[in-house]
């Protein structure tokens, strides 16, 4: 049986495979993370290895996505080549950029509190939070990628493959959160001191980390099988965190707004609101959160992968050179990157900055159209005859990647309208506006307001907080604070949107940037 040696770092693992097994397919056994953003369909080109010795020949999807100087430095997709016998494969390390890695005090150190960790385990990054038990003060945060990717950047193709392999999707999990758990770099002294851990997550991440049956969440009504609370998880995580720590699991909501949403109403004072507020945790799958002072409501909507770099010609997740602003001056459209490198793709937030930019540039129309030409900045055609604008030598926004964009400009929006008419409030009336998550904590405001992602408000109610789920699981560490998101999950009510009779035609209103 052929042997594949996988190369990570300055670590090398062996793993047994068979002849015309996809790499792809063989290097989770050495227990590295690979990326796969299209769950291995060869439709995104994302995942490049190095790879050499006994291999297929380059087949036509190959040849499509990989460069002449790729191939010639053994440039392989690891979702389409194949083994032919002993070989060789070279990962990139996977860097994960992150609001949610900090170091907000190092007190820990000096003090004998009881300590906890709060995990946000989310469909892309996982965190993990260092938290006093005694004072609930956060002390630091570390993240890792969600290993789980390696089955598709979307929950849809990971709930398809845990009805074959629940077990291996629960291993991932868990192996991502020991990572990011990893990253925070404790003594053994102070892990000796954990007493608690909370995990939160959306529907899809609980289900899959407890093993629970997910055809439920796969089909109309897409509800969870289980949304009640684990306050105390027993031996499940016996070798995840350290022995002593009782593990508990906030309750869900239902559809797919999971214990991550119960953990940001918490944070954001749902509980104790008096005044119409609205809050958006934004990713592959984003939650809208809206009150009137007296109700509470709360809706999932598949914004797809674009917020992610997903699904964009040349999309990326946060990593050195990586797009996540731009503004128009004189005529000229200037990008920020990560590292403030070379420009080398799209995040969520350098698209939604782009496209808000190339509109007041008047190279996009409102309707998401791109023109035929513009005097500033030229207008491409591709051999795809797919319009395009370039950006940099290796980027270019196509006709398609906006279209992408108004996709899951629309989903977010019609979830919030559907939300604040049910409880009667205007967005005039709004008293705060509040976007999270590690997308929604970046965007650029007027980007926001322009495009028309949230209803019209003063830019001076809306806020932009990183971490809200991961910071109310820490609240949720505390036994009081965890009843309050029992609480909140019992008062809250589900809107189930795939019941709107109307959301398709408002879904297609949407989709102007305006």
């Amino acid at each position: 049986m052929p042997s594949l040696s996988v190369i990570y770092s300055d670590e090398t693992r062996a793993v047994e495979c068979a002849v015309g097994q996809v790499i792809g397919e063989a290097i989770p056994a050495s227990g590295f993370p690979l990326e796969q953003p299209c769950a291995g369909r060869g439709t995104c080109g994302k995942c490049k290895v190095l790879a050499e010795g006994e291999l297929a020949d380059l087949d036509e999807i190959e040849k499509k996505f990989l460069l002449a100087a790729e191939r010639e430095a053994k440039v392989r997709l690891a979702c389409r080549a194949r083994i032919a016998g002993n070989a060789q494969v070279t990962l990139t390390p996977v860097v994960v950029y992150s609001n949610k890695a900090f170091t907000r005090s190092n007190e820990y150190k000096t003090n004998d509190h009881p300590l906890g960790l709060a995990v946000d385990l989310g469909s892309t990054t996982v965190a993990a939070f260092l938290v006093s038990l005694k004072t609930g003060m956060v002390y630091a945060g570390a993240a890792a990628l969600n290993q789980q990717t390696i089955f598709g950047a979307d929950v849809i193709a990971r709930l398809a493959a845990a009805e074959t392999d629940s077990l291996k999707l629960s291993a991932l999990a868990q192996a991502s959160i020991y990572q990011a758990v990893a990253a925070l770099k404790l003594s053994k002294r102070v892990l000796a001191r954990i007493q608690r851990a909370e995990i939160v997550g959306n529907a899809a991440m609980h289900h899959l980390l407890m093993r629970y049956p997910v055809h439920t969440l796969a089909v109309v009504p897409f509800q969870p099988y289980d949304r009640t609370a684990i306050p105390d998880a027993g031996d499940f995580f016996s070798t995840l965190f350290p022995a002593q720590a009782r593990v508990s699991l906030a309750p869900l909501i239902g559809g797919f707004v999971g214990s991550d949403t119960t953990a940001c109403l918490a944070y954001f004072g749902f509980d104790r609101a008096s005044e119409p507020m609205l809050a958006i945790d934004l990713g592959t799958n984003g939650e809208v959160m809206a009150t009137n002072g007296r109700d509470i409501l709360v809706a999932s909507t598949a914004a797809g992968p674009a917020f992610e770099g997903v699904n964009i010609s040349c999309g990326t997740r946060a990593v050195d050179g990586a797009i996540v602003d731009a503004a128009l001056n004189d005529g000229r459209l200037h990008l920020a990157t990560i590292g403030n490198r070379h420009p080398i793709g799209l995040t969520g937030s350098g698209l939604l900055s782009v496209v808000h930019a190339l509109k007041c540039a008047r190279v996009v129309e409102a309707s998401g159209r791109l023109v035929d030409r513009h005097d500033l900045l030229p207008i491409e055609e591709g051999a795809d005859e797919i319009a395009r604008v370039r950006l940099g030598d290796r980027v270019t926004l196509t006709q398609m990647d906006v279209r992408e964009l108004q996709k899951a400009k629309a989903a977010i929006r019609v979830a919030a309208d559907i939300a604040l008419e049910r409880l009667g409030v205007r967005p005039e009336d709004l008293r705060r506006v509040v976007l999270t998550g590690s997308f929604g904590s970046q965007l650029n405001i007027e980007a926001v307001l322009g495009v028309g992602l949230i209803p019209t408000v003063d830019r001076s109610r809306v806020e932009l907080i990183a971490n809200g789920a991961g910071l109310g699981a820490a609240m949720f560490l505390r036994d009081d604070g965890f009843k309050i998101g029992e609480a909140l999950a019992e008062r809250t009510a589900h809107v189930e949107l795939d019941l709107e009779p109307e959301f398709n035609m408002r879904f297609v209103e949407c989709m102007g940037l305006e």
